[in-house]
């Protein structure tokens, strides 16, 4: 449970072909990567995250998900630690989720993706946004990339903060602000829904030691 008693998923989130196994403390929003396995292949492996919303087939209680992406402001306070093992490759990262309908249930048809990177452990050696478009948004400079498909089959937008200024930590940041940037470059159509929010760790190799201390997502 969050500390608002809203339910967030500890989910492993193996979707590219890796291993991730987590411990989690007390039955709160946090969460250790204690293993992962998996031959570094240049993309993502697993995306070990805590969500709240509908995805694969499940929605969180009381998340207030899926909701119009117009009427909420989702506000994200996070603590996390990256001090993984030797040879790691990772981002720690925000990932939004939309579909064009609200009632589609638990297994939601994505229709377009936020997400925001706000550590890595090498920007330009994993080709997330290092240079180029800039924006500034919630006090930061992040570089961005809008994708219309990315081969993913739906538009996807990714930001990533300015080397130099990369955190472990983030307080209240308003994610309605990447959301309204992403609509304005027709990135991410008006009028959508917010189906699924969590925040975690993509692995690219190894990972074990990255964590999340707490997790509050609100604003739903």
């Amino acid at each position: 449970m969050q500390s608002d008693n809203v339910q967030a998923v500890l989910n492993s989130d193996n979707w590219g072909g890796g291993t991730a196994c987590e411990t989690n403390n007390g039955n709160t929003a946090s969460f250790t990567i204690a293993q992962s396995a998996g031959t570094y292949t240049g993309g993502v492996l697993s995306y070990p995250d805590i969500n709240v919303g509908c995805q694969g087939g499940y929605c969180t209680t009381s998340s207030g998900l899926p909701a119009p992406e117009s009427s909420i402001e989702p506000e994200v306070t996070w603590s996390t630690a990256n001090s993984p093992q030797s040879g790691s490759k990772f981002d720690t990262g925000i990932d939004s989720w939309f579909a064009s309908s609200g009632s589609e249930g638990s297994r939601p048809t994505p229709s377009g993706e936020v997400m925001v990177v706000i550590n890595c452990s090498n920007f330009s050696g994993l080709g997330l946004p290092n240079s180029g478009t800039q924006v500034s948004i919630d006090g930061y400079t992040w570089y961005v990339r809008y994708s219309p498909s990315a081969g993913r089959g739906w538009p996807y937008t990714q930001y990533a903060l300015a080397q130099g200024s990369v955190i472990n930590s983030v307080s209240s940041l308003n994610m309605a602000n990447f959301y309204a940037d992403a609509i304005a470059h027709d990135y991410l159509g008006s009028g959508q829904y917010l189906t699924d929010i969590g925040a975690g760790n993509e692995i690219w190799a190894n990972g074990v030691g990255l964590s999340t201390r707490s997790l509050l997502i609100s604003g739903l």
